[in-house]
């Protein structure tokens, strides 16, 4: 069958039949359009119309092709792991932004790593371009499941980082005993990508049926865990400290007068993702 009969009869969206057929050909997309006339065996023609069943049953692409595009980098993604969001990148952007400002020893903390996409995109970027202050710079990782850090170190390792990088498992700040570390040198910056969905919302969104619902629930009001950290920092002594939250836009209110009340003195804002919704929240103490 050539690749033209498989685009036009698929029950799928254009992008997705394209993704998985260029997956299954170890080919590029643009190969795809090139050469239309491609002839697709048998063998391949019957795995495409596997993964085009698992697709239209809800499964990400990502998991399909075990990839997902993020910040120019290819991550590795399984079921155990949310599959990284555009809208996510821009939290890469605001830590590197903050990072070069910073007159302090940069000490990065990524919670909920996941994939480890936020944590590796940044390194690589400073690496790349800044690397007098990435050899300054601590990077370090938190996510509770085993099997996500699996996937998250298996990424570091593809993009040389594994020895700059430092991951843990456990809960939040919990496992870097910060408590004990004197920070006075330090300026931590603390990306926050944590479970902030409510039950309501994972069970009206099919979308996301098959991504991990211990990285997607965050409790009743979906801010179960920010709660947590901003008590956690609470008992940290340090110098300068800047938390990236990712949230639902319909929390902007109730995470700034949970913060307020437990930070009165810091400086908080909200910050816009790509389609102009409030998508983080950023505190300075």
């Amino acid at each position: 069958m050539e690749v033209r009969a498989i685009l036009k009869n698929t029950a799928l969206p254009l992008l997705d039949t394209e993704l998985l057929l260029a997956f299954l050909l170890n080919k590029s997309r643009e190969f795809l359009f090139a050469h239309p006339e491609y002839d697709v065996s048998a063998a391949v023609v019957k795995k495409y119309h596997e993964l085009e069943k698992k697709r239209l049953a809800n499964w990400p692409v990502a998991y399909l092709v075990g990839e997902k595009g993020f910040y120019g980098l290819n991550f590795k993604v399984t079921p155990a792991v949310l599959t990284p969001r555009p809208e996510t990148e821009m939290m890469v952007d605001d830590i590197i932004s903050l990072a070069q400002k910073s007159s302090l020893k940069p000490l990065i903390i990524d919670l909920g790593t996941g994939s480890g996409a936020i944590i590796i995109s940044v390194a690589r970027e400073l690496k790349a371009k800044f690397p007098a202050l990435y050899r300054r710079s601590e990077f370090q990782a938190v996510d509770i499941s085993s099997s996500a850090l699996k996937v998250a170190k298996a990424n570091a390792l593809k993009y040389k980082l594994d020895k700059k990088i430092t991951f843990h498992r456990g809960n939040l700040l919990s496992p870097l005993k910060l408590e004990k570390r004197d920070l006075s040198p330090t300026e931590l910056i603390i990306a926050a990508n944590l479970p902030y969905l409510t039950k309501t919302q994972i069970k009206a969104a099919p979308s996301i049926s098959r991504e991990p619902i211990l990285a997607l629930d965050g409790g009743k009001d979906g801010l179960k865990y920010y709660q947590e950290l901003f008590k956690q920092l609470k008992g940290i002594s340090f110098r300068n400290a800047v938390i990236i939250c990712e949230i639902d836009p319909i929390q902007t209110t109730k995470i700034d007068a949970m913060a307020s009340t437990l930070f009165p003195s810091a400086q908080f804002s909200v910050l816009p993702d790509l389609s102009g919704q409030n998508r983080f929240f950023m505190i300075k103490l």
